[in-house]
């Protein structure tokens, strides 16, 4: 039988070349040629240019553009609040629901003295409201406060927390307004605060 002859072909030069090539193309790096890009400017002059200087807003960190400073502007307004102002008519209290003054006084210069009088067996706190802290004063004592400037609150407490009548004691000094710390059992008859206001006239509560 006949075999043909087969003819084995031996790679040329040119085949052993351009396969080496294909295969050792990916491991070569490319080399960009592209021009590397210029820093971009974050603040173009188009935002500052007409429609967009009063239309649209500067990026942040750029100088505020006529947009910028509008909506700035829009902003601080909405966060005002206008202060609504109440209107407070002080009524004074009819003429029948008055307290009639418990005693009255003549200041000089705007200032008065005031004379308490321990008459219960307790010990009694006093103070003039601002003027002076409280103190003690013990029972059967005396003391003068001085120079108290109207308008002016005096308070007295009992330190067992009993009740107190406030008393007024008639004196020759128009300047001088004196007082007895008394000992009461009627719960209408319960006081400790002295008003004494600028013309002189004293209230009790």
């Amino acid at each position: 039988m006949y075999k043909p002859n087969r003819l084995k072909k031996q790679p040329g030069i040119l085949q052993i070349i351009s396969g080496s090539l294909l295969i050792g193309l990916p491991s070569i790096p490319i080399v960009a040629s592209a021009t590397p890009d210029r820093a971009l400017n974050p603040c173009p002059r188009i935002f500052y240019e007409e429609p967009h200087n009063s239309n649209v807003a500067v990026p942040q960190g750029c100088p505020p553009n006529a947009a910028n400073q509008r909506f700035n502007q829009q902003e601080l307004r909405s966060n005002i609040v206008s202060p609504v102002r109440q209107t407070t008519v002080i009524q004074p209290p009819l003429p029948e629901n008055r307290q009639t003054p418990f005693a009255t006084v003549t200041p000089t210069a705007g200032k008065v003295s005031v004379k308490l009088k321990n008459n219960t067996n307790a010990r009694i706190s006093y103070q003039a409201i601002g003027h002076t802290e409280p103190r003690m004063l013990a029972g059967g004592e005396e003391v003068l406060l001085q120079n108290l400037p109207t308008p002016v609150t005096v308070t007295a407490v009992r330190e067992d927390r009993g009740l107190l009548e406030i008393i007024a004691v008639s004196g020759s000094e128009t300047e001088m307004l004196a007082v007895s710390l008394d000992e009461t059992t009627n719960f209408n008859d319960n006081q400790g605060v002295l008003r004494i206001q600028q013309n002189g006239q004293v209230f009790l509560n």
